[in-house]
């Protein structure tokens, strides 16, 4: 039997990664959230600007009606855990030396993914 490898990772992930996953999000959550709101007023430009301002997004579920608050530190913590639960390599690339996420590779599945990963530490819906 062959032997079995825990691999710690580190990653670079800008701010402008975490717009275009959570701009990708918009597509992949509409199945299971039904409203997507800043909690205050725009920090960002766009609505997928708030998280990597800092700002949190309400989401609403299409189920029992409940918001759940998404910050830039649960998106992290949810990207964190879909590496660790996935063979994630279709989307990390070596660049200049340093691991980077590719989010030319994430689709609207993977987003979905992290952002309930963000949110309930798990896949609940679908």
């Amino acid at each position: 039997m062959p032997e079995k490898l825990k691999v710690e990772l580190n990653v670079a992930l800008s701010n402008k990664d975490i717009d275009d996953i959570m701009d990708t999000a918009m597509y992949g959550i509409e199945y299971w959230c039904s409203k997507v709101t800043p909690e205050e007023s725009h920090i960002g430009k766009y609505t997928n600007e708030q998280i990597s301002c800092g700002g949190i997004l309400k989401l609403q579920d299409t189920e029992g009606g409940r918001y759940f608050c998404l910050t830039k530190e649960k998106l992290i913590q949810g990207l964190k855990k879909y590496l660790e639960k996935h063979i994630a390599g279709d989307f990390l690339e070596f660049v200049d030396h340093e691991l980077r996420i590719d989010v030319g590779n994430i689709d609207a599945n993977v987003a979905d993914a992290i952002i309930q990963y963000a949110l309930f530490g798990d896949i609940i819906y679908g």
